[in-house]
């Protein structure tokens, strides 16, 4: 991973909490730092991606790709959230192609599972 150096202006309720969290983990600031970012933009992916799929704006499979998760996962969330599910006619016949065109196989199933 190639890092690269930023400078950035917190507030200091912000610069405590923080400094708190690498206390109790026993890491530097820099470390949390970085692993705080990244949870942040994890959570607005996902976020981004549950309001674009439940405005219809993209489908399941892209919804799961911009949350950078598997379709599995996504239908996981959408369900805590009890969100629910978009699939159309369209999809289903999408489906029923997919399994007469690459026959139904349950290994191949539980592979894209995980």
């Amino acid at each position: 991973m190639n890092i690269n150096r930023v400078s950035l202006t917190l507030p200091r309720e912000l610069l405590e909490k923080s400094d708190k969290i690498a206390k109790e983990k026993m890491e530097d600031r820099s470390t949390v730092m970085r692993e705080l970012l990244n949870l942040g933009i994890r959570e607005y992916m996902l976020n981004k991606s549950l309001y674009l799929y439940m405005e219809r704006k993209i489908s399941l499979g892209k919804a799961s790709e911009i949350a950078n998760v598997s379709v599995w996962k996504f239908l996981d969330v959408l369900k805590d959230k009890k969100m629910p599910l978009h699939y159309d006619l369209e999809d289903i016949k999408k489906e029923i192609d997919n399994i007469v065109n690459e026959g139904y196989n349950d290994n191949k199933i539980a592979k894209k599972r995980y």
